[in-house]
C-alpha cells in the first residue's frame, strides 16, 4: 500500500483502536458505610432541634450549661461566715458615708421631715417641718396607703386605733406584771394623745424613720418615704377621728434643742 508523502508509515505494533486517557474513578463505597454516614448527619441536628425546642418552653431544672465560665464559681452566700474577716461575717456593711447612685437625698424635707437651723456640733438645733413635702399628694390613696402600712409596722404595738394598746403591747405588759424574770417594756404611745397631736409631721416622720427613745426606726424595714409620709398622714387622720376639738392637730414647729431621734 503506498503512503502519501505527509503521512509517514504507522509502527507496526500500534494498536488498530486506541482511547483517550481517562482519570481513575472510585469505587462506590459499601453500603454499611452509606448507612452509618446518614445516620451520623441526621443524628448531629438533634441537639440542635432541642437547644431551639429548650428556647421555647419552660422548666423547673437548670439549663445544661456546657461552658461554666464564671457560672459556677467559688463565692458566699447570704449569711454565710468568713474568717477573713474579724467579726466572722461573709455580708460587709456599706463603707460609712458611701452614697449609691441616684440615692443622694439632698432634700432635707422628703427625706428626713427636719432641717438642721442652728447650734454646734456638740448640740445642734433641729426645726421639723409641720407641712408634708411637695413630693407627697394629700388624697384618700395616700391615706389608705398609710392605713395598710400602718396596720402591717405599726399595729402590733400601737393598736389598730392608734392608741397604744396592740398585741404586743398588751403581751408585754401582762409578761411584766407577772414578774417575768429580765422582762422590761415601755407602754406604747398613745397617738392619739396631745402630746403627740401637738407634733410637726416632720417629727413623726422622724419617729418612723429613726425611732425615739425605746421605739426602733423603721426606716430599714419601711425603706421607701412616701410610704412613711403616707403612715404620717394616716396617724393625723386617726388623731382627726377622736372627739374633741374640731380644728386639726398641727405640730407647733419649734426648735428643739435636742437630736431629732431624741
Amino acid at each position: 500500500m503506498a503512503h502519501e508523502p505527509n503521512n509517514p508509515p504507522s509502527p507496526a505494533n500500534l494498536p488498530v483502536v486506541t482511547y483517550a486517557p481517562r482519570p481513575p474513578r472510585l469505587r462506590r463505597p459499601p453500603f454499611i458505610f452509606v448507612a452509618v454516614g446518614l445516620v451520623a448527619i441526621v443524628a448531629s441536628w438533634v441537639p440542635l432541634v432541642i437547644f431551639a425546642r429548650a428556647r421555647t418552653i419552660t422548666s423547673l431544672e437548670p439549663r445544661i450549661q456546657i461552658m461554666q465560665d464564671m457560672g459556677v464559681q467559688p463565692k458566699f452566700s447570704q449569711q454565710q461566715s468568713n474568717a477573713l474577716f474579724a467579726d466572722g461575717r461573709a455580708d460587709r456593711l456599706p463603707i460609712p458615708g458611701t452614697v449609691a447612685r441616684g440615692h443622694l437625698e439632698e432634700d432635707d424635707h422628703f427625706y428626713r421631715g427636719y432641717v438642721r437651723s442652728g447650734g454646734d456640733r456638740a448640740k445642734p438645733e433641729y426645726t421639723f417641718y409641720d407641712a408634708f413635702p411637695e413630693q407627697i399628694k394629700l388624697d384618700d390613696a395616700l391615706v389608705e396607703r398609710g392605713r395598710d402600712r400602718f396596720y402591717i409596722y405599726c399595729s402590733v404595738c400601737h393598736g389598730l386605733d392608734g392608741r397604744g394598746h396592740g398585741q404586743i403591747n398588751e403581751r408585754a405588759l401582762t409578761l411584766m406584771q407577772l414578774g417575768t424574770p429580765g422582762m422590761n417594756w415601755t407602754q406604747a404611745a398613745d397617738l392619739t394623745s396631745s402630746a403627740v397631736t401637738v407634733r410637726p409631721v416632720g417629727h413623726i416622720y422622724n419617729t418612723i424613720n429613726v425611732g425615739i427613745r425605746s421605739m426602733p426606726g423603721y426606716g430599714a424595714q419601711i425603706t421607701d418615704p412616701k410610704d412613711r409620709w403616707a403612715i404620717v398622714a394616716y396617724v393625723r387622720a386617726l388623731q382627726m377621728a377622736q372627739p374633741g376639738p374640731a380644728e386639726a392637730p398641727a405640730g407647733s414647729g419649734a426648735v428643739t434643742e435636742a437630736s431629732p431621734t431624741k
